[in-house]
């Protein structure tokens, strides 16, 4: 649980950096306009890395309310990239190069992972 909240932290200070166009340019990611749809998913994701983190320590019904709240999160996060990549056309609709074509897929992948393994921890700790 806590690799998952490290990696919601990156995810979410990434989204919260929405406004520096510069960094969005350099990784090839696509600039949400307005950059206030991605600074609250960003905030979003901060406060779900806390719940991760803190429920890693805490009793037996916050690490299963964090892992299946974790869990489904990351899960639809990688849905939602996973679609976006295969229905649409990221350059055309996205407006990025492969660059950011293959941060989206890893990021995709990774929270994927995340989420497995979430849901394998949340179903240890049921039985």
């Amino acid at each position: 649980m806590r690799a998952t909240a490290a990696a919601t932290l990156a995810i979410a200070v990434i989204l919260l950096l929405g406004t520096w166009d510069g960094l969005y340019e350099a990784l090839d990611l696509p600039q949400a306009l307005p950059a206030l749809t991605t600074q609250l998913g960003g905030a979003a994701m901060l406060a779900l890395a806390y719940l991760l983190w803190a429920g890693s320590a805490g009793t037996v019904e916050s690490m299963r309310l964090a892992s299946l709240t974790g869990a489904v999160a990351c899960g639809a996060g990688a849905l939602v990239i996973a679609l976006w990549l295969i229905v649409r056309d990221p350059r055309a609709d996205l407006h990025i190069g492969t660059l950011g074509t293959v941060i989206l897929a890893v990021t995709a992948v990774v929270l994927a992972g995340l989420a497995a393994g979430l849901a394998t921890a949340l179903r240890t700790r049921s039985d």
